[in-house]
């Protein structure tokens, strides 16, 4: 689902969580006074998550196709891709609460939706060491990722 990302109201709505946080108060208690308001911000914080996870999408399709045309094992892959996924998280730390980054911030709407579904392949890593599924299961689970992001790269 494609959302129009709008600067000013991201940044309204996150002025008025930092006004939240000077108080003592977290996500929660926004969305206590204020649901619609606390799930708009957490749309656009998810729209910034995608777009930092989005700049590295040439190095996650590559980790996928080299994973599943066998050019590389399972745990050559699980490394290299762990690599960008921790990368993506760690450019993004902090910067859905920093105003000067956010109005700083460009927007790709390209980038819909792209962190969610690296993210879904990262917990698959855990969902195999908790032994509830197989290597190639997972295998089959990135193939039919990247089945379904390719038509938006």
């Amino acid at each position: 689902m494609t959302s129009k990302y709008n600067k000013i109201r991201h940044l309204e709505l996150l002025r008025r969580f930092l006004d939240f946080k000077k108080q003592g108060k977290d996500m929660y208690d926004l969305y206590l006074e204020n649901r619609d308001e606390y799930l708009e911000l957490s749309r656009y914080q998810r729209m910034l998550h995608d777009c930092f996870f989005w700049r590295h999408k040439k190095e996650f399709v590559l980790s996928i196709e080299n994973y599943i045309n066998d050019s590389i094992d399972f745990e050559q892959f699980e490394i290299n891709f762990s690599k960008f996924w921790w990368k993506s998280m760690n450019e993004n730390k902090g910067v859905e609460r920093d105003l000067e980054l956010v109005k700083n911030f460009e927007y790709d709407p390209k980038s819909d939706g792209f962190g969610s579904f690296m993210t879904c392949i990262f917990r698959q890593f855990e969902v195999l060491e908790d032994e509830e599924c197989t290597e190639q299961e997972v295998k089959d689970y990135v193939r039919n990722t990247l089945r379904e992001i390719q038509p938006y790269l």
